[in-house]
Protein backbone atom coordinates (compact mmCIF):
# COMPACT_ATOMS: atom_id res chain seq x y z
CA UNK A 1 0.00 0.00 0.00
CA UNK A 2 1.17 3.87 -0.58
CA UNK A 3 2.19 5.97 2.28
CA UNK A 4 -0.77 8.80 2.31
CA UNK A 5 2.50 11.33 2.87
CA UNK A 6 4.84 10.24 0.68
CA UNK A 7 3.41 7.84 -1.62
CA UNK A 8 5.95 5.27 -0.89
CA UNK A 9 4.82 2.02 -1.72
CA UNK A 10 5.20 0.13 1.81
CA UNK A 11 4.41 -3.83 2.42
CA UNK A 12 3.68 -3.33 5.54
CA UNK A 13 2.02 0.05 6.16
CA UNK A 14 1.12 1.61 9.59
CA UNK A 15 -2.55 2.87 10.73
CA UNK A 16 -2.55 6.16 12.70
CA UNK A 17 -4.60 5.58 15.45
CA UNK A 18 -5.70 9.38 15.43
CA UNK A 19 -6.49 10.18 11.66
CA UNK A 20 -6.90 6.21 10.45
CA UNK A 21 -4.81 7.00 7.19
CA UNK A 22 -2.52 4.36 6.15
CA UNK A 23 2.01 5.75 6.27
CA UNK A 24 4.80 4.05 6.04
CA UNK A 25 7.97 4.05 8.62
CA UNK A 26 9.22 7.19 8.48
CA UNK A 27 6.13 9.14 8.41
CA UNK A 28 3.94 6.32 10.80
CA UNK A 29 3.89 8.81 13.76
CA UNK A 30 1.32 11.58 13.71
CA UNK A 31 4.02 14.72 13.89
CA UNK A 32 6.08 13.11 10.95
CA UNK A 33 2.89 13.19 8.70
CA UNK A 34 1.04 16.40 9.86
CA UNK A 35 -1.70 14.99 11.43
CA UNK A 36 -5.01 16.61 10.82
CA UNK A 37 -5.74 15.13 14.29
CA UNK A 38 -2.34 16.60 16.36
CA UNK A 39 -4.13 18.44 18.45
CA UNK A 40 -5.16 15.15 20.34
CA UNK A 41 -1.93 13.83 20.44
CA UNK A 42 -0.29 16.42 22.62
CA UNK A 43 -1.30 17.59 25.78
CA UNK A 44 -2.08 21.75 26.65
CA UNK A 45 1.13 22.48 28.68
CA UNK A 46 0.34 25.83 29.56
CA UNK A 47 -0.66 24.67 33.07
CA UNK A 48 1.61 22.46 35.77
CA UNK A 49 -1.51 20.81 37.12
CA UNK A 50 -3.52 18.58 34.81
CA UNK A 51 -7.16 17.81 35.72
CA UNK A 52 -6.75 14.22 35.78
CA UNK A 53 -10.56 13.49 35.74
CA UNK A 54 -10.83 15.88 32.28
CA UNK A 55 -7.81 13.54 31.02
CA UNK A 56 -9.31 10.18 31.57
CA UNK A 57 -12.43 11.75 29.49
CA UNK A 58 -10.27 12.56 26.86
CA UNK A 59 -8.40 9.67 26.75
CA UNK A 60 -11.95 8.08 26.59
CA UNK A 61 -12.92 10.06 23.68
CA UNK A 62 -9.44 9.05 22.02
CA UNK A 63 -10.55 5.43 22.29
CA UNK A 64 -13.73 5.37 21.47
CA UNK A 65 -13.13 7.55 18.22
CA UNK A 66 -10.32 4.61 17.62
CA UNK A 67 -13.27 2.18 17.84
CA UNK A 68 -15.48 3.69 15.97
CA UNK A 69 -12.94 3.67 13.01
CA UNK A 70 -12.14 0.05 13.60
CA UNK A 71 -15.91 -0.38 13.40
CA UNK A 72 -17.07 2.13 10.10
CA UNK A 73 -13.92 1.30 8.92
CA UNK A 74 -14.97 2.30 5.11
CA UNK A 75 -15.26 6.32 4.41
CA UNK A 76 -18.94 5.29 2.89
CA UNK A 77 -19.89 3.88 6.18
CA UNK A 78 -19.08 6.90 7.77
CA UNK A 79 -20.68 9.33 5.99
CA UNK A 80 -23.86 7.29 5.93
CA UNK A 81 -23.61 7.50 9.49
CA UNK A 82 -23.56 11.20 9.48
CA UNK A 83 -26.23 11.63 6.46
CA UNK A 84 -28.51 9.85 9.10
CA UNK A 85 -27.61 11.69 11.69
CA UNK A 86 -28.10 15.18 10.28
CA UNK A 87 -31.71 13.77 8.43
CA UNK A 88 -32.77 13.02 12.02
CA UNK A 89 -32.07 15.99 13.07
CA UNK A 90 -33.54 18.13 10.48
CA UNK A 91 -36.89 16.28 10.80
CA UNK A 92 -37.00 16.57 14.52
CA UNK A 93 -35.85 20.64 13.99
CA UNK A 94 -38.98 21.10 12.16
CA UNK A 95 -41.24 19.00 13.24
CA UNK A 96 -41.00 20.37 16.82
CA UNK A 97 -40.59 24.34 15.06
CA UNK A 98 -43.61 24.42 12.58
CA UNK A 99 -46.38 22.35 13.69
CA UNK A 100 -48.33 23.58 9.70
CA UNK A 101 -45.83 21.45 7.73
CA UNK A 102 -46.83 18.41 6.45
CA UNK A 103 -45.25 14.58 7.47
CA UNK A 104 -44.12 14.43 3.81
CA UNK A 105 -42.79 18.30 3.92
CA UNK A 106 -41.34 17.63 6.93
CA UNK A 107 -38.87 14.52 5.62
CA UNK A 108 -38.30 16.53 2.41
CA UNK A 109 -36.99 19.27 4.16
CA UNK A 110 -34.78 16.97 6.34
CA UNK A 111 -33.49 15.55 3.16
CA UNK A 112 -32.95 19.19 1.82
CA UNK A 113 -30.69 19.36 5.20
CA UNK A 114 -28.61 15.88 4.87
CA UNK A 115 -28.27 16.75 0.86
CA UNK A 116 -26.49 20.81 2.12
CA UNK A 117 -24.56 18.80 4.17
CA UNK A 118 -23.33 16.04 2.01
CA UNK A 119 -22.65 18.32 -0.86
CA UNK A 120 -20.73 20.82 1.86
CA UNK A 121 -18.16 18.15 2.88
CA UNK A 122 -17.78 16.84 -1.10
CA UNK A 123 -17.20 20.21 -1.90
CA UNK A 124 -14.39 19.95 0.52
CA UNK A 125 -13.43 16.04 -0.69
CA UNK A 126 -13.12 16.99 -4.57
CA UNK A 127 -11.10 19.78 -4.66
CA UNK A 128 -9.08 18.30 -2.23
CA UNK A 129 -8.19 16.07 -4.12
CA UNK A 130 -7.53 17.78 -7.24
CA UNK A 131 -5.35 19.43 -6.06
CA UNK A 132 -3.33 15.95 -5.47
CA UNK A 133 -4.51 15.40 -1.35
CA UNK A 134 -6.05 12.49 -0.13
CA UNK A 135 -9.19 13.53 1.49
CA UNK A 136 -12.17 10.79 3.45
CA UNK A 137 -14.82 12.00 5.76
CA UNK A 138 -14.20 11.09 9.43
CA UNK A 139 -16.48 11.00 11.98
CA UNK A 140 -15.72 11.73 15.48
CA UNK A 141 -16.94 10.42 18.84
CA UNK A 142 -18.22 13.76 20.24
CA UNK A 143 -19.52 15.22 16.95
CA UNK A 144 -21.51 12.31 16.93
CA UNK A 145 -22.54 12.64 20.19
CA UNK A 146 -23.51 16.11 19.71
CA UNK A 147 -25.19 15.44 16.85
CA UNK A 148 -27.11 12.30 18.37
CA UNK A 149 -28.63 14.59 21.52
CA UNK A 150 -29.74 17.07 18.96
CA UNK A 151 -32.32 15.00 17.42
CA UNK A 152 -34.32 15.05 20.64
CA UNK A 153 -37.25 18.02 20.24
CA UNK A 154 -36.43 19.06 23.41
CA UNK A 155 -32.72 20.22 22.88
CA UNK A 156 -33.02 23.65 21.83
CA UNK A 157 -29.71 23.97 20.26
CA UNK A 158 -28.95 22.06 16.87
CA UNK A 159 -25.66 20.49 16.58
CA UNK A 160 -24.72 19.35 13.44
CA UNK A 161 -21.39 18.29 13.37
CA UNK A 162 -20.89 14.62 13.44
CA UNK A 163 -17.77 14.54 11.71
CA UNK A 164 -15.75 16.23 8.31
CA UNK A 165 -13.27 15.71 5.43
CA UNK A 166 -9.69 15.16 6.80
CA UNK A 167 -6.75 15.92 4.53
CA UNK A 168 -3.57 14.35 4.26
CA UNK A 169 -0.79 16.17 3.62
CA UNK A 170 0.38 19.37 4.50
CA UNK A 171 -1.43 22.18 2.42
CA UNK A 172 -0.40 25.59 2.43
CA UNK A 173 -2.41 28.31 3.84
CA UNK A 174 -3.60 29.15 0.61
CA UNK A 175 -4.65 25.80 -0.84
CA UNK A 176 -6.61 24.83 2.80
CA UNK A 177 -8.10 28.23 2.73
CA UNK A 178 -9.28 27.38 -0.89
CA UNK A 179 -10.25 24.25 -0.02
CA UNK A 180 -12.10 25.42 3.48
CA UNK A 181 -13.70 28.00 1.10
CA UNK A 182 -15.11 25.47 -1.54
CA UNK A 183 -17.34 24.00 1.02
CA UNK A 184 -19.74 27.31 2.09
CA UNK A 185 -19.45 27.99 -1.47
CA UNK A 186 -21.72 24.79 -2.71
CA UNK A 187 -24.34 25.84 -0.09
CA UNK A 188 -24.33 30.00 -1.50
CA UNK A 189 -24.66 28.02 -5.10
CA UNK A 190 -26.93 25.99 -3.93
CA UNK A 191 -29.54 29.06 -1.94
CA UNK A 192 -28.97 30.96 -5.14
CA UNK A 193 -30.21 27.94 -7.28
CA UNK A 194 -33.34 28.06 -4.95
CA UNK A 195 -33.71 31.74 -5.26
CA UNK A 196 -33.54 31.00 -8.80
CA UNK A 197 -36.25 28.78 -8.76
CA UNK A 198 -38.88 31.15 -6.13
CA UNK A 199 -38.34 34.16 -8.44
CA UNK A 200 -39.03 32.35 -11.96
CA UNK A 201 -41.67 29.82 -11.44
CA UNK A 202 -44.86 29.62 -10.20
CA UNK A 203 -45.47 27.21 -6.88
CA UNK A 204 -47.84 25.92 -4.58
CA UNK A 205 -47.84 27.45 -1.06
CA UNK A 206 -45.99 23.99 -0.09
CA UNK A 207 -43.26 23.87 -2.69
CA UNK A 208 -42.17 27.52 -2.00
CA UNK A 209 -42.17 26.98 1.78
CA UNK A 210 -39.83 23.64 1.35
CA UNK A 211 -37.58 25.61 -1.75
CA UNK A 212 -37.43 28.97 0.60
CA UNK A 213 -36.80 27.18 3.55
CA UNK A 214 -33.72 25.09 1.41
CA UNK A 215 -32.10 28.66 0.48
CA UNK A 216 -32.36 29.85 4.11
CA UNK A 217 -30.78 26.34 5.60
CA UNK A 218 -28.19 26.58 2.88
CA UNK A 219 -27.57 30.28 3.44
CA UNK A 220 -27.48 29.42 7.40
CA UNK A 221 -24.73 26.41 6.96
CA UNK A 222 -22.43 28.98 4.74
CA UNK A 223 -22.39 31.70 7.15
CA UNK A 224 -21.97 29.55 10.13
CA UNK A 225 -19.37 27.52 8.81
CA UNK A 226 -17.37 30.75 7.76
CA UNK A 227 -16.97 32.02 11.16
CA UNK A 228 -13.60 32.13 11.81
CA UNK A 229 -13.31 29.79 15.05
CA UNK A 230 -11.26 26.83 15.88
CA UNK A 231 -11.60 24.38 13.41
CA UNK A 232 -14.32 25.85 11.84
CA UNK A 233 -13.49 26.31 7.74
CA UNK A 234 -13.47 30.25 8.32
CA UNK A 235 -10.48 30.32 10.39
CA UNK A 236 -8.93 28.48 7.16
CA UNK A 237 -9.90 31.02 4.67
CA UNK A 238 -8.87 33.90 7.51
CA UNK A 239 -5.55 32.79 7.45
CA UNK A 240 -5.51 32.22 3.80
CA UNK A 241 -6.80 36.23 2.99
CA UNK A 242 -8.81 38.07 4.98
CA UNK A 243 -9.99 40.25 2.69
CA UNK A 244 -11.84 37.14 0.59
CA UNK A 245 -13.42 35.86 4.05
CA UNK A 246 -14.39 39.65 4.77
CA UNK A 247 -16.22 39.76 1.60
CA UNK A 248 -17.38 36.27 1.67
CA UNK A 249 -18.86 36.79 5.23
CA UNK A 250 -20.55 39.66 4.21
CA UNK A 251 -21.92 38.24 1.34
CA UNK A 252 -23.52 34.86 3.20
CA UNK A 253 -25.16 37.28 5.74
CA UNK A 254 -26.68 39.52 3.27
CA UNK A 255 -27.75 36.23 0.79
CA UNK A 256 -29.75 35.09 3.94
CA UNK A 257 -31.39 38.93 4.64
CA UNK A 258 -32.40 38.72 1.34
CA UNK A 259 -34.06 34.77 1.76
CA UNK A 260 -35.49 36.37 5.01
CA UNK A 261 -37.32 39.11 2.83
CA UNK A 262 -38.41 36.48 0.25
CA UNK A 263 -39.65 34.27 2.95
Amino acid sequence: MDCSFCNVSEDLPFTCSYCELIFCSSHRLPEKHQCSQLYRVHKPRDSLYQNTNSQFSINNLNNLDSRMNRILNTELRQLLLGMVLVLLVGISFFLSNNSSYSAITIVILGLVLMGSFLIHEMSHKFLAMRNGYRAEFRVNSLGVLLTSLSIFPFIPLKIIAPGAVVISGYPSNSKLGKIALAGPASNIILGLCSIFILTSFSLTAELFAIISTAAYINGILAAFNLLPFSIIDGKKVYNWNKYIWISSFIFCISFIFVVSNII
